[in-house]
Order: C-alpha cells, then structure tokens, then sequence
C-alpha cells in the first residue's frame, strides 16, 4: 500500500494512574545489567584504599549475600510472572549497603550513594508496597547503625543522610514509579493502536481503504482499492480525487439529495453528518461498474479538529447478484408452488399460525393472502383434533400422514405433516402438503365400471381384437377376430399370412414392443380357410405385464378393409387420371416430369416434351354444346395416345391442353412426333361439321437436352413453344432449337422471367377486386383479389403466373399479393367492419417460409383480424403435396385466418381433400355451375356437393354465375355465396368501393 503522510497531531499522554496494587512491565537481563555492574562496582570499591580495618566475617557476608541476591534475581527474570521473589534482590540489596559501609568505616566509607540502586529498581519494577518496605529499609541503613554502634564510625550527624535517602525513597521513587507505569502504558497502548493498523491493514486486501486530505487529494490508496478498482496506487495517490471513482449521475443525484455540489463535497457531507454506509457504483480502470458498500468518515486529531476523510468500501456486487438470484428462484418456486393443480401447501410456525399459503388448492380453500391466521380460524375442530398432534410431532422431527375432508368445501385430501429444518434463532416450523384425491377417487369408482365395460366391448365388438404375445400367438380372441382366422389356439397368426406377408405381422408386433407404449400401424393380408384373402388394419399397443415376471401382451385391433383397399386403389387412379379422358392427369403428370428430370440428371439429358393445345376448341362449346366438346376431348385424348410409344406419357394437363412425354430421343424425333400428331388430330376433327372453324392442333416441343441448356424451366419454355405455334398460324408444331433463341419472338418469350422480376421490383402489380355475393342476405360482404400485370397495359395471370410457378418466382409474387391484398382489405374493413377477402395461393407458396411470414408480418402491421382473411388453394396446388399443404393449413388456421378450396369437383381427388385438408369454403368448380340451370346431371352434381358441404359444416360458393337463371339454381339448392358476372366483374379498388360499399342499402347494388 502506498501512503503519504497525512498532516498531525501528538497524542495526549494517559492520564490512568496505578494503584497501591499496580506494578510495571517485566524486568529483563537488559534492564538489569546496569544495576548489577553499579552494585557490584560499588561493593568491589569497598576493598580499595585507603583501607580500613577489615573485618574477615562481614567481607565474607558482603560476598555470600552478594551472590545470593543474584541467584534471586535469576528465579525472578526467569519467571514470567510476579512473585514475591521478584523484590527480594532489591531488600537484601539494602543489608549488603549495611555491610559495605561498616567493613569501609562506616559514614566515611563513601558507599551511601549504592543506597539509590534498590530504590530505583523498585520504583521501575516493583509496587507501591514495594517503595514502602524501601523507604523503611533505608532508615534503617542509616539510623541502626547510628543506634547501635554509634561515634565516631556513625556520629548522630548522619541522621541528615537518614532523613534525606529515606525521603527519596518514600516520595520521589513513588512519582518515578507512576512516571514509569504511565510509560508502560502509553508502550501498550500504541503497540495495541499499531496492531489494529495492521489489522486494518491485513484486512483491506479484501476492503478498498482511501484516504484523502481536506481537499479531496488521495493521500493512502490501499491493496484492496488496488484489487477492487483496478488503478496502481502510485498512480492515484496525490493526482486523483476519489470522485473519478464513481458513477457521475449516481454522483449528481445524491449531490441533489445533500443539496451540495457534485464532486467531492458529497463525501465531506457525509462524513460530517455522519452518514451511515450507503450504496454505490464504482467505475473501475477498465470502465466495469461494481457495486460497494461504502461509509466515509473523519479523520481527527487528538483535539478533535479533522485533517482528512476516510472512505472505506466493500465489495458487494457479487453478493447483490446472489440476493437477485435467490429472490428470483424464490419467485420461480413461489410461482410454481400457486400453480400446483389440486395441491396445498401450508407452512406453519410452533403458534401453529399460518406462515405460508400456495398452491391452487390453497385458493381454492381462501386461504392464498391469509398468512399470519392461526389455523384453527380456519379448520373445523374435527380436523384441528386431527392435525394438532400430527404438528407437535412434526416440531419434534417426525414425520406423518393422514386423509381427511376439506374444511372450506369437503373435498377429500391426502396430506403429510412434515417438518422442516430449525431456524436460525431455533425456532421450529412444519410444513403441511395436501392433495385433492376427490377426483381420484371418483376415478377409481369410474375405473372399475370402466373395466366391465371393457370386458364387454372386448368381447362384443364387432370388429377383431386379440391379445397376442410377441411371437404372435393368442393369448385371447373375441368372436370377430375367430371368424376371420379360425381356432387359432397355440399357433402363431403369423401362420395364416398371403404370400410375401409371412414377416409382416411379427415386425409389426415386435415394433409395438420397441415404441411401446405407442399405438403401431400396418396393413396385413391373410388367407382365411376358405382359401380367400381378407386385408386387415392392425392398429397394435404393447402393454406391459402386472408383475414384473409377467410376460408382455400386445392388443391388437384388426379392422376388415378388404373393400376399402379396393376403392381406395380405385379412387388412387382416378387421383393419377383424368376423370374424363383417363389419362394421367396434372398431378400424375408433374410426377412423371420430376422422375424423368431426375434421371435425365444422372445419366444424361434424353427425351422431350410436347404441349398440344386445340385450336378453335371453344367453337364447338358454344356451337354443339359442352358435351359435343367433351366428346371431342375424349376421342382426341385416344387419338393422342394412340399415336405415340407405350413407354410415353400421355396427360390431360387443362380444359383442351395435352401434355405428351417423350422419354427417348431428340429434336428430330419430337418434331416427327409432332407434326405426325398435328397431321391425326386434324383428320379426327375433321368429321365434327356445324362449326365455323375447323378444330386444329398447336403443338410445342422442347427436348430436356434444350431446355437444361437454356436454363429455362422445360414446361415454360414448351408453353412458349405452343404459342408461337397459335401465332404463327396454328395447325403446327414447333420444336425449339438453339438457333431460335436469338429470334425476336422466342426471346420475347423468354423474358417473362424478367418482366416478372420487373414488375416485383418497380411494383407494376395490380389488384382488381370481384364481388362475392352472400345469398342469404343478398349482401355483398366479401371480394376475391385477381392479380394483374401492370405492363403496356393489364396483362391477365393466365399469361405469366404459369412461368412464375415454373421459375421459382411464385412465392414472390404471392407475397406481393398478400401485402396488398392486407392492406385493401384494412382500408376497407374501415367501411364494413365485417368485410372479408379470398386471396389465391400458388402451390410452391405453402412450402414457403417467407410466405407465411408476410401473412403474419401483414396481418400485424395492418392490424387486419386474421379471420378475416381467406387464403384460397385449388385442387392441383394442395395435391402437389398434400402434407405440406395440410401442414400450412394448420398453422395459419392456428394464426386465425380461413381457408378456401377452389375448383372443387374437378377431380376424383376433390372427396379426399375434403378429409385430409382443413377449409372452411368450398368452392364449386364452375364446370358445374355454368350449366347447371339447364343440366340435369351438373344440377344433381351441385346438390349432392352441397349437401357433403353442410354436412362438414362448411360454406359453399358457387363460381362462374352467368346469368339470373343460374343464380336462382344456386340459390335453390342452398350454396351460401355466389360469384361470377352475373354478380360483377373484377373491378379495381375506386369501382368496387362505388359499386358495393358507397351504396346505402348494398343489397341494391347491381347483381
């Protein structure tokens, strides 16, 4: 620790006198060789001349007692406390001064002075008492031989020297004696003030110990200020105020609170006022804050006047965290024990009072915020007779438990009376926990009517059910399950299995007993006696055995779906085909493209693709009507499928539009194929007369070798192909060839991307809204957004979304719908608070993170009430992946927002959405609206949907309404909303707030 003095004072002497008892410290061989030498010096002088007349006796005894007053004094420097041989040397001292004067002739003998050596030496070592016996003796050196012996050896003169040694001895020696003591006293007390210094000292290594004078100066910076604060004293002390210290707001609020200036002047008006320890923030050297416990005082001289400050600090961060800590895990376990379900736990001090009430029972009981209650105020005498002694044993360390009935409302209680450790002042407590069994118990009573029902539906159910053991032999079998397989008794059922279905039942059994207690699945064929094959669901949980040398069972429950397998692998072909064609349709066609793009990466682009659009096609709708065209479909689809290999795909991928998979060969090979097909289709169509255009082919093709080499999704650049194809005439095929790519159409073509991206980025995008009628209340509540493209005009999705979908760029553009959509639908809302939106969604969007956090972001950032929302999906987006899409489905209906299956009916799969997929909108595909006001079988179609739809408790909108007649039909067979022309076009924002909700009476609007 590095110092610099502060300005002093001399201490003041003591002022404690000692006693008629007191003595002074311990003599030593150092402090008593001076009087040895003196006396021995003077008794040795004796022998010197002149000479006397020696007397042999007296010099004999002079040396005898000589040498017996030294072994006194050894006994006594060697003991380290007194005892009455300590004044010994210094008496028999005054008897060797006898002698010596009367062996060197007595007054003259000049020896008189040795009489001061006893007296000192008592005066510094010995009492009061001792001083008396000396000044008695040394009256009697002088007055006996004076008395005895007389002149002329001791003339009467010497009674002077009596008189004035024995005064010395009895009233000087005394003050030398107290001057000594208090001596001895101030020693003692200064060694005791330089121990606590180094006490203080010692300890500051752990305590921050400054000094500073009357101007702030840090004059002592100690090891612990050093360790706490990071500085080298040799940089702090004499250069810095302690003020550097500290956390300068910290510093100015509490000069505020003093009223005094900052700096400082805080800590001087501390220490005058004598403040106790306050906490602070230290700001060490290399800028960390801790907290101290600081207390700063005067520094005063003997006189009381102050010369500098103290401030001594302790470190108290760590313990301030352990105090946060331990409130926090005591809010955490406070926390957790008000949330224990069904649950009281009660503290209680040897007053039997109350200390600590938690847990839901205890609120469920009133006793939560009543602490300090006795708790007999609130136990009935039945249960306080019941508690009482159950708490004396708990204060005397025994544990117990008991049941009884809730006082506040009956309910039946376990509980254990437990104690808990002594306090710190020795007091005891007992702790109380207690479980509503109510519930319980009434669940044991339920269990055993529960277990006779079981035995019973074991029994009696009507589907199969067998305990098996894991070898798949019976342990039992209900009457169902030995119709199916006979008296299986001591035989595996594994044993009954169809060819290839041998291992099939003891991997699933041995699986239930891997994942048990899971329930396990699997399908299971087995040939029953009869020779036929019936295919079971196994539906299998493992159970364990009662005691632990019982062997595991597993329950298997075994359902008969023979008939079912056969629908369902039925209705898996109508899912892969077109329900009017029977060829493959979008969904088993977007499969087919993967795997054959697959295979194309690993071992080489071959094969090519062919879109073919009928030209004109929509003639023969409107001229010989929907079925001549759907005639004209189904035999052109046979046409196509009979002009190419087997090993072809052949798909019906849209209302007239084919899709034709080549797995081998080239370019030169596609356009053959081609331009063969172009060649069939028109001699078929041919024989279709009362239409005013022939019905033609316009064919695309693009080999995979093409298309890899572009960088161009195939599907979009085979689209483009088929348009050129209508644009250059129709009637033709045209397969891309590298060379094209430089020719200003086909680059046109392939700059959709780019517009697309353009229009992402410059916002070129625009919203149209369509009314949706609600025709129970003839109000129109609800719109559809349609996108288009802001580009040299408003260009319609049909003509770009497909290339978007195909390039990646779907999500994007769904996000920009979402955003926008959002925010028409919160500045109309403000309108019609009830107003409600469909907003579409591509397929690649529900796979999509970034998708789904513009729903969310939008919704918040508009704060548009997410049931309000419509998110609208077709058939061919949620068959692409019907997980993903029931996934997406789940998250957003969790978030609150709706959903809308579009183009229902479209497909044999359309019934097996309506299970798997979560909507609240049914959207009829208008393939049965449009007709359905003429058409017997659309309008049967129509009801038995609507039906299905009421049935799931779901909302129906019929789409494509054209006319008043249609819309009476749907309105008839009960279809909650209605949306087409008929009701109104897609409009933008401005028109359809004028048209539909600037309108008093909205029900008069236009329809």
């Amino acid at each position: 620790m590095t110092t610099r003095s502060l300005p002093s004072k001399p201490l003041r002497p003591s002022l404690a006198g000692s006693g008629g008892g007191s003595s002074a410290a311990r003599p030593t061989w150092r402090s008593a060789a001076p009087f040895i030498m003196v006396a021995g010096l003077g008794l040795a002088s004796v022998a010197a001349p002149p000479y006397s007349d020696p007397n042999l006796w007296e010099s004999i005894l002079v040396i005898g007692g000589f040498l017996l007053m030294l072994g006194f004094l050894v006994v006594s420097l060697s003991r380290s406390e007194r005892t009455w041989v300590d004044p010994m040397p210094a008496f028999l001292f005054f008897v060797l001064v006898a002698l010596a004067r009367d062996l060197g002739g007595g007054a003259t003998s000049g020896v008189e002075p040795l009489v001061a050596l006893p007296i000192l030496w008592l005066a510094t070592v010995g009492t009061r008492r001792d001083l008396v016996v000396a000044a008695v003796l040394t009256a009697a050196v002088f007055v006996v031989p004076m008395v005895l012996i007389g002149g002329p050896a001791y003339p009467s003169s010497d009674w002077r020297s009596a008189l004035l040694w024995t005064a010395v001895a009895a009233l000087v020696a005394p003050v030398v004696q107290k001057m000594v003591m208090q001596l001895g006293e101030q020693r003692d007390m200064s060694a005791e003030a330089n121990a606590a210094v180094d006490a203080i000292l010692r300890a500051s290594d752990l305590t921050s110990v400054v000094a500073c004078d009357l101007d702030g100066t840090v004059v002592s910076f100690s090891a612990g200020a050093e360790e706490l604060l990071g500085y080298r004293a040799d940089d702090v002390v004499g250069k810095k105020g302690p003020e550097v210290f500290h956390d300068p707001d910290e510093l100015a609020q509490a000069a505020a609170d003093l009223d005094v200036p900052t700096g400082f002047p805080v800590f001087k008006a501390l220490a005058e006022q004598r403040a106790p320890s306050r906490l602070w923030t230290y700001i060490t050297a290399d800028g960390s804050r801790r907290k101290v416990q600081l207390v700063v005082s005067e520094l005063l001289d003997p006189e009381g006047t102050p010369y500098g400050y103290l401030r001594v600090a302790i470190d108290v961060t760590d313990s301030i965290l352990v105090q946060q800590n331990l409130a926090e895990v005591e809010a955490r376990w406070r926390a957790l024990l008000e949330h224990l379900p069904n649950m009281t736990v009660l503290m209680l001090d040897e007053d039997l009072r109350i200390q600590v009430a938690a847990g839901q029972g205890a609120r469920k009981q009133g006793l939560l915020g009543r602490e300090g209650i006795l708790l007999e105020e609130h136990s009935t005498p039945k249960n306080m007779a019941l508690l009482r002694p159950m708490l004396e044993d708990a204060f005397r360390g025994v544990e117990s438990s008991s049941e009884t009935k809730s006082s506040a409302n009956g309910a039946e209680h376990e509980f254990v009376v437990t104690p808990l450790p002594a306090r710190a002042d020795g007091g005891a407590h007992a702790l109380i926990v207690g479980r509503d069994v109510s519930q319980e118990r009434q669940r044991a009573r339920q269990l055993k009517a529960s277990s006779e029902r079981a035995e019973r539906l074991f029994t009696d159910a009507p589907h199969g059910v067998a305990l098996l053991r894991p070898d798949a032999t019976p342990v039992r079998l209900n009457e169902a399950m030995r119709q199916w397989v006979g008296d299986a008794t001591g035989r595996p059922l594994s044993d009954l299995a169809a060819p290839g279905q041998e291992d099939v039942l003891e991997v699933h059994l041995a699986e239930a007993v891997d994942r048990r207690p899971a329930l396990v699945r699997t399908d299971f064929e087995v040939v029953q006696s009869d020779g036929h094959e019936m295919h079971l669901s196994l539906s299998s949980r493992a159970l364990r055995g009662l005691e632990d040398d019982e062997e595991d069972v597993i329950l298997v429950n075994a359902v008969d779906v023979s008939e079912r397998r056969t629908y369902e692998r039925r209705l898996a072909h109508l899912a892969d085909h077109d329900a009017l064609t029977g060829l493959a349709n979008r969904r088993k066609f977007d499969h087919e493209l993967r795997r054959h793009q697959e295979w194309c990466q690993r071992y080489g682009s071959n094969g090519a693709l062919l879109l073919l659009d009928l030209d004109h096609f929509k003639d023969v709708n409107d001229s010989l009507g929907h079925h001549s065209g759907d005639q004209l479909i189904v035999s052109t689809g046979a046409v196509v499928r009979g002009a190419v290999r087997s090993t072809d795909l052949v798909a019906r991928v849209g209302g007239d539009e084919f899709a034709i998979l080549l797995t081998q060969g080239g370019r030169e090979a596609a356009a053959a194929v081609g331009k063969n097909l172009v060649e069939k289709v028109r001699e078929h169509t041919a024989t279709f007369d009362g239409i005013r255009r022939r019905v033609t082919a316009s064919i695309g093709g693009v080999t995979f070798d093409d298309a890899d080499r572009s960088g161009t999704e195939i599907l979009g650049l085979a689209d483009m192909m088929m348009y050129d194809a209508k644009e250059a005439g129709r009637n033709r095929c045209l397969v891309l060839d590298r060379e094209q790519f430089a020719q200003p159409r086909m680059s046109a073509r392939l700059q959709w991307r780019d517009r697309i991206e353009r229009a992402l980025l410059e916002d070129a995008f625009v919203l149209h809204l369509q009314p949706i009628l609600d025709l129970t209340t003839g109000r129109v509540r609800c719109a559809e957004a349609l996108l288009r493209m802001n580009d040299d005009g408003l260009v319609p999705p049909s003509r770009f979304l497909y290339v978007a979908e195909q390039t990646g760029l779907a999500p994007a553009v769904d996000e920009w719908v979402i955003r926008n959509s959002v925010r028409l639908l919160s500045e109309l809302r403000e309108r019609d608070p009830g107003f409600t939106m469909e907003v579409n969604l591509s397929g690649h969007s529900m796979a999509s993170d970034r998708v789904e956090q513009s729903i969310v972001q939008s919704l918040d950032r508009f704060q548009v009430d997410p049931s309000a929302l419509i998110l609208e999906i077709t058939e061919t987006a949620a068959v692409a992946d019907i997980e993903a899409a029931r996934a997406f489905a789940e998250r957003m209906t969790k978030l609150g927002c709706k959903f809308a299956l579009d183009d229902f009916g479209a497909g044999f799969g359309s019934f097996y959405y309506l299970k798997h997929l979560l909507f609240d909108f049914v959207k009829i595909d208008g393939e049965f609206i449009a007709h359905c006001a003429t058409s017997r079988v659309d309008r049967t179609i129509l009801r038995s949907i609507v039906g299905i739809a009421q049935g799931l408790g779901k909302q129906t909108v019929a789409e494509f309404v054209t006319d008043a007649d249609v819309l009476e039909v749907v309105r008839g067979e009960g279809v909650d909303l209605a949306q087409g022309f008929e009701i109104g076009r897609p409009v933008p924002q401005s028109d359809f707030v004028a048209a539909w909700l600037d309108s008093p009476t909205p029900s008069e609007a236009p329809v």
